[in-house]
């Protein structure tokens, strides 16, 4: 097969990713999807840990930013407030799986949770704590202890679309 049409599948490929972390940020955004007891579940952080753990090329980086772009627009955070920590969890958490752990299920459950529950933490104490809310527990458990654990359980459908996209396009990642 040649360069060119290697180059190309990277390219779908990359697209293809970039389409799903779309349709998450439309479905993060509409008002009341999967909304149960005041609590919203995330998808776009634990999609782009699932990424880390699953890919391993140098563009994901991108994806990464996009992502973190549109939680930023779907949030009404300055540029950067997601951005950040989304770049840095998934680089972390691409580490750890590439020393330390495997890719599989019950690794993404933990590393999506872990990291999840870091980055609304720091939206709960940037947004809410230094504001001065009233009412911290609940805003606490419920935005984000039980927003990042209901954000988890969307986290196996992420590994499963990531890793069909992958296997699809497996022949330039043998190289």
């Amino acid at each position: 097969m040649n360069s060119r049409k290697l180059a190309i599948e990277k390219m779908v490929k990359y697209v293809l990713l970039s389409l799903y972390a779309f349709v998450l940020y439309i479905l993060q955004g509409i008002p009341g999807f999967l909304f149960i007891f005041g609590i919203k579940p995330v998808f776009l952080v634990p999609f782009c840990i699932n990424l880390a753990m699953l890919e391993d090329e140098q563009y994901t980086i991108i994806i990464y930013v996009i992502a973190g772009m549109l939680f930023e627009l779907s949030a009404g955070r300055i540029v950067g407030f997601y951005t950040i920590p989304i770049i840095i969890a998934c680089t972390i958490c691409s580490i750890v799986v590439k020393f330390f752990f495997k890719a599989n299920y019950r690794n993404t459950i933990a590393l999506s949770f872990i990291s999840t529950f870091i980055i609304l933490l720091i939206d709960f104490f940037f947004g809410y704590i230094l504001s001065g809310h009233k009412g911290l527990l609940t805003i606490f458990i419920k935005g984000v202890l039980l927003s990042s654990a209901y954000s988890v359980l969307f986290s196996i459908i992420h590994y499963k679309v990531i890793y069909t996209i992958q296997n699809r396009f497996k022949r330039f990642n043998a190289r």
